[in-house]
């Protein structure tokens, strides 16, 4: 059998990675073709997941449900598409991801993939399909740039966006992937005290490593949910996401489950009591010198007294200190987000790559 009359079936996320259990063993193969598909992609291992933390992943929680579709050839897995698939809100979208082992591309087979999870998304009654491409900067790198429907910055005209063009996708917003190497950064206590005193009395951090304490969990709750109203978000088919303490808990509960640890910097506006802005870290366990930085959010209202540069100062400062195998930090910005990218710069950031986000609108069946 060849890749061109490879199979494509659904693939059963496993209770238990039980080596005698055979939807382990195939949970598990597809889990390699993805890691490798990173390291091709970055050349670094940075992005690998243990089983332990894909499955926690793939598990279905309240507010989000994961398909898998494997193409196999007897019983070689070439190819998976990932379906993520929002249950509390955003019931119209779903995420795609497609990836195809190097032995088996030019043959069509990511786009039969494609097609098959399209098709799945279709009968979910999902009409909106997002995607995301990697584009590592490369300097000196042949051919053209493609600009997105936002109008602000580029990403390569590479395969990867070949593909989405294909599939009929268009590139609606580019992110900035930047890395900040801990080794290098002046970023310490020193800096976390000027950007306190620039923020000013009225404003108090707060801290927590794992779970929000409770007193604070309902005004972080607010936080989250307007992450998915006041990020540049283009031309992105995004409603607001609903947010609430058992929300907070959920997600919680799913990063430890992969194996996670979170830092949270948040800050406090005293007069009012108000959690006025946050941000996080992620350290998995299996990978301790690799930081992601994911949501930083100051309220509109709390906005010009530089409560990012705080927060995000703040858990570096943090992270270096109880978590110190961290040697470096990834972050993912809009490119029209020059206020956080500024701060970025400012910490010490530098831009490794662009991330494109991919839409294609469907009709409703």
């Amino acid at each position: 059998m060849t890749q061109t009359s490879a199979v494509i079936a659904p693939l059963a996320i496993p209770e238990t990675l039980d080596p005698s259990d055979p939807a382990a063993a195939d949970f598990i193969a597809a889990g390699r073709l993805l890691n490798g598909h990173m390291l091709e992609v970055w050349g670094n291992t940075d992005f690998h997941d243990t089983p332990q933390t894909q499955l926690a992943g793939c598990r279905p929680t309240p507010v989000r449900r994961r398909v898998l579709l494997a193409a196999r050839s007897g019983d070689q897995i070439l190819g998976l598409a990932t379906l993520s698939l929002p249950l509390a809100d955003n019931t119209h979208s779903a995420l795609v991801h497609v990836v195809v082992a190097p032995q088996a591309r030019g043959a069509g087979l990511g786009k039969r993939l494609y097609a098959a999870a399209e098709e799945a998304a279709a009968a979910g009654g999902r009409t909106t399909i997002l995607g995301e491409t990697d584009h590592p900067a490369r300097p000196g790198r042949a051919g053209g740039t493609l600009a997105p429907q936002s109008g602000t910055g580029v990403t390569p005209a590479d395969p990867a966006a070949g593909f989405a063009e294909k599939m009929g996708f268009t590139l609606e917003q580019v992110e900035r992937i930047s890395l900040l190497n801990l080794m290098d950064t002046a970023v310490g206590a020193d800096a976390l005290e000027a950007a306190a005193e620039t923020a000013g009395g009225d404003y108090e951090l707060e801290f927590w490593h794992g779970s929000c304490p409770e007193h604070l969990v309902d005004a972080y709750a607010v936080l989250r949910q307007k992450m998915s109203t006041d990020a540049p978000m283009a031309g992105l088919d995004l409603e607001e996401e609903q947010w609430d303490a058992a929300r907070v808990r959920e997600t919680e509960r799913k990063a430890r489950d992969m194996d996670a640890e979170v830092l949270v910097s948040a800050v406090r506006h005293v007069p009012s009591g108000q959690l006025a802005g946050h941000t996080m870290l992620m350290v998995f366990n299996s990978n301790p010198a690799v930081a992601f930085q994911d949501d930083t959010l100051v309220l509109r209202e709390h906005r010009g007294h530089r409560l990012g540069m705080l927060l995000k100062t703040a858990n570096v400062v943090r992270l270096r200190s109880e978590l110190s195998d961290a040697l470096r930090i990834w972050t993912w910005n809009a490119a029209e987000n020059k206020h956080m990218l500024a701060i970025n710069d400012q910490l010490g950031f530098e831009p490794v790559g662009y991330s494109g986000e991919w839409q294609k609108l469907r009709p409703a069946r």
